[in-house]
């Protein structure tokens, strides 16, 4: 199961670190993630999703992801660092940027 960790580098910005494998059997953990970053970040703060340490991850974590930015109201999620494989999943199923409120793409 995947690991997460929740900071505030900027002022206006949370970053939601994920790593780790993530799929069915760490759906809720990773839903509690997503919920306690948006509670951490008052007003308009963007929340940031690095990806860079991720091991594995399956069509579940892509459903959490889409659920997540659903909820973001106003708020900006943007997804950065992200692993070539994820990617290459995530292009396999058909989760593409309009699927979230923010930009998924590689790099920061």
């Amino acid at each position: 199961m995947g690991e997460w960790a929740i900071s505030a580098p900027e002022s206006a910005t949370r970053l939601l670190k994920l790593s780790g494998r993530w799929g069915v059997e760490g759906a809720e953990e990773l839903h509690q993630a997503f919920t306690q970053a948006l509670e951490q970040s008052v007003g308009d703060v963007a929340i940031h999703v690095d990806l860079e340490d991720l091991e594995d991850v399956d069509l579940t974590f892509f459903q959490v992801l889409g659920s997540a930015a659903k909820s973001m109201g106003s708020k900006e999620l943007y997804f950065v660092n992200i692993p070539e494989h994820v990617m290459t999943k995530a292009e396999w199923i058909g989760f593409a940027p309009r699927h979230v409120s923010g930009i998924f793409r590689k790099g920061a």
